[in-house]
């Protein structure tokens, strides 16, 4: 691991260097695609940005970030509120 100073912020942190290593990788491998290739594998990965949402019960704010199964029934909004007990 490498330390480093922010110079925005002038705080120490420390980056791990296995996490930078997979980046670069990943860079590496998208830098050799063709850019079709590029846009298949971004449009395989993405997700529709309308599953993550934020929910707020007595004062208190839920951040929901979506990972989920596509076959299963029930949707992501009855799920959570099935959880937290505020099925409507």
């Amino acid at each position: 691991m490498d330390n480093y100073i922010d110079e925005r912020t002038k705080e120490q942190f420390t980056e791990d260097t296995a996490i930078r290593e997979a980046i670069n990788n990943i860079y590496n491998m998208l830098a050799e695609m063709p850019k079709e290739k590029r846009l298949a594998f971004f449009e395989q990965i993405s997700k529709p940005k309308d599953l993550d949402f934020i929910k707020e019960m007595d004062g208190i704010y839920y951040v929901v970030c979506a990972h989920f199964n596509r076959e299963q029934r029930e949707d992501m909004i009855t799920k959570v509120n099935r959880v937290l007990g505020t099925e409507v």
